[in-house]
């Protein structure tokens, strides 16, 4: 079983970084000169000559510092078991260096607060208990022990308990701003991942921008130039026979193709008014139709539900655009002598259907690369939550079919 972490670890950093990192630094620098310091005032003594004790005495102090910096100055992080195991080792060193050298007896004050700041209380206090037990008769003898008299068995009862109680509320202010430090980390990698999403989702209103302008383009641009083609070519058989009316369909053209400029300008700004104007829809779809039949030969039969002038503009220019889309593509590719137009508005959705009885429609069709007629009729429709269908009909031709759900607002 993987035993737990310690409440503090190299990896943990429960003040803000740059705090953490000094005050980390400067714990290490005051240790390991003490250390240094200790053994430099056992050395500086008078008459002091080096020996197999000051050996013995700078080994213990080398694997102490050793140990404290593997613990301490390391980013791994150990479970309890081995930082028990660090414990009871440097005690040990520290226990063997002292009865050597009188002067490092201050390190225990170190060890027990690390103790303290390192462990949890359900292993420090009972650490710091065996210690102090140890530590005492070493350093005053049974004999005097026995001798204490109450002031100064209260004055050790004071100390143990100060520097315990010292301790556990640095271990308590450790763990408090580790906790904050999670606190903080999460906050920052919900940060991140609100910037990650802001990020995705200007991608995606780009992408849907550049999809609408495609749309937009194909539908108005498009439509004008297959409206124009067909004008020409009638204006050029008709400057033989009937000049006048040729003229007329000339100024048709122009008129379309200054039309169709302004809406080129309203698409590329993003500020495009609605195609309908203050048309009904009901009205702009007979003038829709009446233009198609007449511009493509073709024998259009409409029925316009004149409930259609209650939806929505939304909703009355996306249905507008499926019927505009579908009869262009009836005059473009279909082949057709007939074509029927119908809108019909219930309570709960309106339908348009645009039909025609020419080639029909293959699968091919509606995956051109680059054709965004019957793909942009779908995204307009599916955008208002609707349902769009394109298909050959059992007896032959095609039939395009728009249904919006209408709620009581609209």
């Amino acid at each position: 079983m993987k035993s737990e972490a310690p409440a503090i670890s190299a990896t943990s950093l429960p003040l803000p970084r740059k705090q953490f990192r000094g005050f980390i630094l400067a714990f290490h620098i005051i240790f390991l000169g003490a250390l240094a310091c200790s053994l430099a005032a056992r050395w500086q003594r008078p008459g002091w000559s080096w020996g197999t004790a000051d050996i013995a005495i700078l080994l213990l102090v080398i694997a102490q510092a050793g140990l404290y910096l593997r613990f301490f100055a390391t980013r791994r992080t150990p479970g309890y078991p081995a930082w028990g195991g660090y414990f009871v080792t440097v005690m040990v060193l520290w226990l063997v260096t002292w009865r050597m050298e009188r002067s490092f007896e201050w390190a225990l004050l170190a060890y027990l607060g690390q103790l303290l700041g390192s462990m949890p209380p359900r292993y420090s206090l009972p650490g710091t208990a065996v210690a102090v037990v140890v530590y005492l008769p070493l350093k005053l003898g049974w004999d005097h022990i026995t001798h204490m008299g109450p002031k100064e068995w209260l004055a050790w009862l004071g100390m143990a308990l100060g520097w315990t109680v010292l301790g556990l509320f640095l271990h308590r202010l450790a763990a408090t701003s580790l906790e904050r430090a999670q606190l903080i980390e999460k906050l920052e990698a919900a940060q991140i991942q609100l910037k990650e999403a802001a990020r995705r989702e200007a991608e995606l209103a780009a992408a849907q921008e550049r999809e609408r302008l495609a749309r937009d383009l194909h539908d108005s641009l498009g439509h004008c130039l297959v409206t124009l083609s067909v004008q020409l070519e009638t204006a050029q058989r008709l400057y033989a026979v009937d000049p006048t009316r040729a003229g007329v369909f000339m100024e048709e053209m122009k008129q379309l193709t200054r039309d169709t400029m302004e809406q080129l300008r309203h698409a590329i700004s993003g500020m495009r008014n609605s195609v309908l104007g203050t048309r009904p829809l009901c009205q702009a779809l007979r003038e829709l139709a009446a233009e198609a039949g007449s511009a493509g030969g073709l024998k259009l039969e409409s029925q316009i539900d004149p409930r259609g002038d209650q939806l929505t503009p939304v909703q009355a220019e996306a249905l507008w655009r499926v019927a505009q889309e579908g009869l262009t593509n009836i005059r473009k590719h279909a082949r057709a002598s007939q074509a029927g137009l119908r809108l019909i508005v219930e309570d709960e959705a309106a339908q348009l259907t645009v039909s025609d009885n020419g080639l029909g429609l293959g699968e091919a069709d509606q995956n051109w690369p680059g054709h965004y007629g019957l793909r942009g009729m779908r995204e307009r429709i599916e955008a208002l939550g609707g349902r769009f269908e394109a298909r050959t009909a059992d007896g032959g031709g095609a039939v395009v079919e728009a249904r919006i759900p209408l709620t009581k607002a609209s």
